[in-house]
């Protein structure tokens, strides 16, 4: 099973949160809403959308950075007061950011007070958050490539390998078949069909590993059999669903075949320096150099400068600029003790501030309002949640029963891999961003891995495979919590 990594124990040093840091952050929320309510009453939506329209040419550089901060003091404590109350109902608090990013967006109080999200949240300031949610993207993906199991991939054998594979090809699979139908609705303009039954097919077989971490964890699954094979089967799918979404990246950034195989190329090219070439001689001089102390600043900013600029790299390539943040954890020694705790470090600070940004501002994009009223939107949202669901549940389900898992096991392992999350989020804001789906396409999906994460605890809980991760039992009462009958021999 996977260590509890730095970030994950600074978070449960955290999380129990005293009375006081609830009270302030509640405070602080309280104070954002209540700015916002009266910066909006006292803008009507006509003025407000009159002060939009002109505020490229008369808001000066100092009115915009005020703008930009209001902004991401009401998106970042919303998102933070939307977190905890998830967290407190025992949902990962990614669900509670982007309910907050609804609150704020159209469909709920851009339809009740337009004036107040005109207000605080201009159209100016639209393109500088998303540059801020890109930073925090190649950040969490750096911190996901540094705490990734680089041996987990060696470990695929039996029933092990036979579950990864299938728990992204079924559904991927199954995917591009679904988008067949829906390509007309959910299409972005002038996408052809390839890329996006591919996106659509990788969208539906993602499972998100870190939200995946924390339910095994807080579930008191992490000592079990089926903990582990979930997380060994979600490491491999979310490797293979990048993988995915670079190729769709590079066709539709490209001119043509001969910019794909290009593009391509240059990617796999990479990777291979990277991984052979830059990572073991980092690894050698961290081990040469061990007795060498650097001071915290200058190893932020050596770190930083590499998630940068492997970012810029990959985006400059063809393929997204999450990429690079990927591979630079990847690459970042364990061995350099000062390097090391960096991960944790952006970690922490990027889950703080940068990503409640980012899932707020996903759900300022989201708007219910078009598809609960156009039937053909439901139908199709209807059909991807459907077929994610039974791709994950039913790809596990039968592949570990052949395997020998009990039935009540097998299923909870696909319940655990329906968890979509954060990764899918990510996935979701790339296709949008190069415009390989729609509008539409985005709201349902993300209601989709909204849907698809909220049910995993609760589902497990009906199948009776929770324990308070507090009350664990030792390791002999595991194996019985673990199939309910025996161990199950992988």
């Amino acid at each position: 099973m996977r260590p509890e990594t730095p970030l994950e124990e600074t978070e449960q040093r955290l999380m129990p949160a005293p009375a006081r840091g609830v009270a302030v952050a509640v405070g602080l929320t309280a104070a954002a809403v209540l700015l916002l309510v009266v910066v909006g009453l006292s803008v009507s939506p006509s003025a407000a959308h009159q002060a939009t329209a002109g505020a490229a040419h008369a808001s000066s550089p100092i009115q915009l950075a005020a703008r930009l901060f209001l902004a991401i003091a009401v998106i970042g404590g919303l998102a933070s007061l939307g977190g905890m109350l998830a967290r407190r109902v025992g949902q990962p608090p990614v669900i509670g950011e982007i309910m907050a990013g609804l609150v704020l967006g159209p469909s709920v109080l851009g339809s009740l007070a337009p004036g107040v999200v005109s207000a605080v949240l201009p159209a100016t300031i639209l393109p500088h958050l998303n540059l801020i949610a890109q930073a925090s993207l190649a950040l969490f993906m750096f911190t996901v490539g540094a705490e990734f199991d680089h041996g987990v991939l060696g470990r695929q054998r039996g029933v092990i390998g036979a579950a990864s594979q299938a728990m992204m090809v079924v559904p991927f699979a199954l995917g591009v078949v679904a988008a067949l139908p829906l390509f007309d609705m959910f299409a972005g303009d002038s996408v052809g069909l390839v890329p996006f039954a591919i996106f659509v097919g990788t969208a539906l077989s993602v499972t998100a590993f870190p939200v995946l971490a924390r339910i095994v964890q807080e579930t008191g699954l992490g000592g079990t059999r089926l903990g582990s094979l979930a997380m060994i089967c979600a490491a491999v799918a979310d490797v293979l669903a990048w993988c995915a979404l670079a190729v769709v990246l590079a066709i539709l950034r490209a001119e043509g075949a001969s910019g794909v195989v290009v593009a391509l190329s240059l990617t796999a090219a990479l990777c291979a320096v990277l991984l052979l070439v830059v990572r073991p001689a980092l690894r050698t001089l961290a081990l040469r150099y061990a007795h060498v102390r650097l001071p915290a600043p200058v190893c932020l900013g050596l770190v930083l400068g590499l998630v940068f600029a492997l970012a810029s790299i990959t985006d400059l390539i063809g393929v997204h600029a999450i990429f690079g943040g990927f591979l630079a954890g990847i690459v970042l020694p364990r061995e350099a003790r000062a390097l090391g705790t960096m991960p944790a470090r952006l970690g922490t600070f990027n889950q703080v501030l940068l990503l409640p940004v980012f899932f707020a501002s996903i759900g300022l994009q989201v708007d219910v309002r078009f598809a609960v009223t156009h039937p053909g939107v439901l139908l199709g949202g209807a059909l991807l949640l459907v077929v994610a669901i039974l791709g994950k549940l039913g790809s596990a389900w039968l592949v570990t029963l052949a395997g020998g898992m009990p039935p009540r096991l097998a299923l909870g392992l696909g319940v655990l891999m329906n968890a979509r999350g954060i990764t899918e989020i990510v996935v979701l804001s790339s296709g949008l961003s190069i415009g390989v789906i729609n509008g539409n396409a985005f709201t349902v999906l993300v209601i989709m891995a909204l849907v698809t994460t909220v049910m995993t605890v609760p589902s497990l809980r009906l199948l009776g495979l929770t324990r308070p991760a507090a009350g664990r039992p030792p390791a002999s009462e595991r194996q019985v919590i673990a199939t309910g009958e025996k161990e199950f021999p992988l």
